[in-house]
């Protein structure tokens, strides 16, 4: 856990500067040391042996010998053929990493400094929650999310053609990211605490009726799709429910409302921005509640939600923080959090696969080191056992 808590330091320690000096430098490199971290990760957390053995066995372009394309993954157009345009260059798989990694940090970061007047205290606040989770875990997932995060930019300043290829983009990189639309279209809905409110309500009394919502849509669509790629995922997606709803989940419910709320207190004009982040409140607290079960669904909207609402907090409550007080109050009300989420994911037993963090450029001076494939292997295995009691439950 070491490296993680350094890195939360320079993190705050950067945030810090940021908000006395009112300079915009400590953010950027605030930016720069999470994209190095998740480029240069090796053998670090969940989703990299995946994806892994389907990079090694994809072919290049104008590869002839059929049995090369039999791989074990089955992905969207986009990041295939993302995946044979680094074969074809010659590149190895950690190039991938650092893509994916690097990439949608550096989104993040242009997302930030584009409409935040701190970028320090969002990449803190992001850092505790998502980081994890997000480019250390999800390779595909985090690089779609980039592309939305883009794509939000360019609908801000009403470049349509620009916004709708960076969306095209994300959905062909990961088919989740349809429900990224709805933020998307964030001008023509606000919704607000009291429809939020009801939507809580509603949404835990229907997971509670011992319906599981989502299986049974996903057993629809699988008939409706027949067999073929929408399908196969429904199958997987709905292969993971069956857990009951979590003081965590109703948490977070919790923290999605009251942000609505005190976006509705400071009566912000109606910016792009702002009613994209309600949007994304409202989204993921209907599905933090409706499909509670399911936190494969809300665990990868998170990763547009959260950084969308710390932006707008930073946007509509710019007067006061144009003194130093609140400045600091800010970044320490962030910190507390940060830290609180980061510990809570390094204590828990999924945390195997992210630590001791390993990085790549260790392996050049020493060559390979540590057990990062064993210790995935494991939580596969741990997980895999888990999923089929679920299924048997």
């Amino acid at each position: 856990m070491f490296w993680y808590f350094v890195v939360f330091a320079m993190l705050l320690a950067l945030s810090v500067i940021e908000g006395g000096m009112r300079s915009r430098w400590p953010g950027y490199a605030c930016v720069a040391i999470l994209a190095l971290m998740a480029g240069l990760r090796y053998e670090t957390g969940f989703d990299w042996a995946d994806y892994e053995r389907h990079f090694l066995l994809t072919p290049p372009f104008g590869a002839t010998n059929i049995y090369v394309s039999i791989t074990t993954l089955t992905v969207e157009p986009g990041y295939e053929i993302l995946t044979r345009t680094l074969r074809t260059l010659g590149a190895g798989f950690q190039a991938m990493i650092f893509v994916s990694g690097a990439f949608s940090i550096w989104a993040l970061g242009r997302l930030t400094a584009r409409f935040s007047p701190l970028i320090g205290v969002v990449l803190l606040w992001y850092y505790g929650f998502l980081f994890l989770p997000g480019p250390l875990a999800t390779m595909r997932q985090t690089l779609s999310v980039a592309f939305v995060y883009l794509a939000i930019i360019d609908l801000n300043d009403r470049r349509w053609t620009r916004a709708t290829a960076w969306s095209a983009i994300a959905l062909s990189l990961h088919t989740f990211s349809a429900i990224f639309v709805l933020i998307e279209l964030g001008r023509l809905w606000r919704p607000t605490f009291r429809a939020a409110a009801c939507a809580a309500f509603f949404g835990f009394a229907l997971s509670t009726a011992g319906n599981n919502l989502f299986v049974s849509i996903a057993d629809l669509v699988a008939s409706a799709a027949g067999a073929g790629f929408v399908a196969d995922k429904m199958q997987v997606y709905s292969s993971f429910a069956g857990a009951n709803i979590s003081p965590l989940s109703a948490a977070l419910v919790l923290w999605h409302l009251f942000f609505i709320w005190l976006v509705q207190r400071k009566k912000s004009d109606d910016e792009y921005i702002i009613s994209a982040a309600l949007a994304s409140a409202f989204l993921i607290i209907v599905l933090h509640s409706v499909f509670s079960p399911l936190p494969i669904l809300w665990n990868r909207f998170m990763l547009v939600c959260f950084p969308l609402e710390a932006i707008a907090l930073c946007r509509i409550y710019y007067t006061e923080l144009s003194t130093l007080e609140m400045r600091m109050q800010s970044i320490g009300l962030a910190a507390i959090g940060s830290a609180m989420a980061l510990s809570y994911t390094l204590l828990n037993e999924q945390s195997l696969v992210y630590t001791p963090y390993q990085n790549i450029a260790v392996t050049w001076v020493r060559g390979p080191y540590g057990d990062g494939r064993a210790r995935y292997e494991y939580i596969r295995q741990v997980n895999e056992h888990l999923f089929r009691e679920q299924k048997v439950r």
